[in-house]
């Protein structure tokens, strides 16, 4: 199986990319308009969210979303691969299930995207922006 183009959001790894970069570090890139290789592997998405205060969680999915948005990252075809720590839930809303603490934790990925994103598989699924 290979990524599809746009946000590949993967628990298992489905492709080796060039380039593989921390997730804080993937969103200054895009915000500050910095260009991308057409294929990217991005680590540490449910940490991010996860260290975020509980009642700032939406308002920070919302700026990731707009920077998500407002980046012309996509010009061509891309493909990012979001690679979680976790198990991936079609729910209500999209999420990612992550254990912290021996507790489980539901962080809404679903969020950061204008669609739903599509499942592909049990731990694939493929968003855009």
């Amino acid at each position: 199986m290979s990524l599809n183009a746009g946000y590949n959001l993967v628990t298992d790894r489905v492709e080796d990319t060039q380039e593989e970069m921390p997730a804080l570090a993937f969103f200054r890139r895009l915000a500050g308009e910095g260009s991308l290789p057409p294929r990217l592997t991005v680590t540490g998405l449910e940490d991010l969210l996860y260290q975020t205060d509980e009642g700032e969680l939406d308002d920070a999915v919302r700026e990731l979303r707009d920077v998500l948005r407002e980046s012309g990252s996509f010009s061509g075809p891309k493909a990012i691969q979001f690679v979680f720590d976790g198990e991936l839930v079609d729910d209500d809303i999209f999420t990612v299930r992550i254990e912290r603490g021996g507790e489980a934790v539901y962080l809404p990925i679903g969020n950061l995207f204008v669609e739903e994103p599509n499942p592909v598989g049990p731990n694939h699924a493929v968003a855009r922006k």
